[in-house]
């Protein structure tokens, strides 16, 4: 909480003067009036509480002893205020305690102002309760005080419920990181944990989620796709092993294609969350993912089922060099220039199936495909015409290419 300091005199208040600070002198019928106001405090405080206890609101989240209290106060900076009277350090402070103690207790900004501003009416109803007909004019003349009173007062409730708005949802978001970042590297078993974050995310822990995870060269896509995201949607971002991690909840029913607000997101992205508890894992998974990617060739989400074999080969450790050498030994023997066109018409055909489609994409000959794919079962033993043999091939590819980056 940040309170006004205390110091003497209503620094700023437009009606704090009696003509000395340069505004309009208080007018003495007016300054009698509001001394008579302050003796008699509990009358305007009982005539305020029961007219905002009726609003929407007020009375479900304010306690009354709560409200006569802030009322009480509130009445009286005002009437030094219109008076022009000293208001002591503490009380100077109410109108931003106010506002703050409001907004900590939840209260809709709507309601309290319109509870803040009915001040105005309770204060002129009891000048006007107080003042002889004939003394009517005069008291018309010092109703800008009143109101400009009222109006500071509100101005600086409202800026403090903001400011305290502001306040509360930073500490809610550094709680929901701390918690999110203590689920994430767990195992998901803590069910007191995931009903925690569950709480904090405002959803249900049995709902289904969408992971994704950004590398550092595409998390302002990812912040940008998730802010785009149409509003009533539960998602959190978190820094997470040096990546961006979106932890989204998917609408009922949901299947594992990726999301359409991912579109052109170069991202990771995990099987479908059954459940917050099933989170560390798949962010896990989309870690892996991510890890293998190529900054640049990605235009949108990569799935496991595209990204198995980079993700294997990474998992395979030393093995995975004896592997590329357990299958591409026999390719030794050529210059890098035929290995390369070897290479190159071996993942073209286990790609498509299709030697025409080679042809095409490599401009040459049938034969020559042809050729090149029976060459490379002569010096490999491996055949790229038989699924189980053109996998064997390509993942031993994959190792090699994780050996030399």
């Amino acid at each position: 909480m940040h309170n006004a300091p205390d110091n003497d005199g209503p620094a700023r208040t437009p009606a704090a003067g009696g003509g000395g600070d340069g505004s309009a002198p208080v007018p003495p019928e007016l300054r009698t009036l509001v001394r008579d106001c302050l003796d008699d405090l509990d009358d305007l405080v009982g005539r305020y509480v029961p007219e905002v206890s009726a609003f929407d609101d007020y009375e479900a989240v304010v306690p009354p002893e709560d409200l006569r209290d802030t009322a009480r106060s509130s009445f009286e900076l005002l009437l030094r205020l219109i008076g022009g009277l000293p208001v002591p350090g503490e009380l100077r402070a109410v109108s931003e305690r106010l506002g703050r103690r409001r907004a900590h207790q939840g209260m809709p900004l709507e309601p309290l102002l319109q509870a803040v501003r009915m001040d105005f009416r309770v204060l002129w109803t009891a000048f006007l309760e107080r003042t002889r007909p004939e003394d009517l004019p005069q008291l018309t003349r010092g109703a800008v005080r009143v109101w400009e009173a009222v109006e500071f007062h509100t101005v600086q409730v409202h800026a403090a419920y903001l400011d305290q708005v502001a306040v509360l949802a930073r500490e809610r978001e550094r709680e929901r990181t701390a918690l999110m970042g203590r689920l994430l590297s767990s195992d998901g078993r803590d069910q007191r944990l995931v009903a925690q974050v569950a709480t904090l995310l405002q959803v249900n822990a049995q709902s289904d989620f969408a992971v994704a995870v950004a590398p550092p060269e595409s998390q302002q896509a990812l912040r940008r796709a998730v802010a785009a995201r149409s509003a009533g949607h539960s998602s959190h971002l978190q820094q997470h092993n040096g990546m961006l991690v979106l932890v989204a909840r998917l609408p009922d029913g949901a299947d594992a294609s990726p999301p359409a607000w991912l579109d052109g997101v170069a991202c990771a992205l995990g099987p479908v969350a059954r459940g917050l508890a099933r989170v560390p894992d798949t962010v896990r998974v989309a870690e892996a993912i991510a890890m293998t990617m190529d900054g640049g060739t990605a235009h949108g989400p990569v799935t496991l089922v595209e990204a198995w074999m980079p993700v294997a080969a990474a998992r395979l450790g030393p093995i995975a060099g004896v592997l590329a050498d357990a299958v591409l030994a026999g390719l030794d023997r050529l210059s890098p220039h035929e290995r390369r066109r070897l290479l190159d018409t071996v993942v073209a055909y286990c790609e498509s199936g299709s030697v025409a489609a080679v042809t095409r994409e490599l401009y040459c000959h049938r034969n020559t495909v042809l050729n090149r794919l029976s060459r490379f079962t002569e010096l490999t033993g491996l055949h790229p015409t038989r699924p189980t043999e053109a996998a064997a091939v390509l993942f031993a590819l994959q190792c090699e290419r994780l050996r030399s980056g």
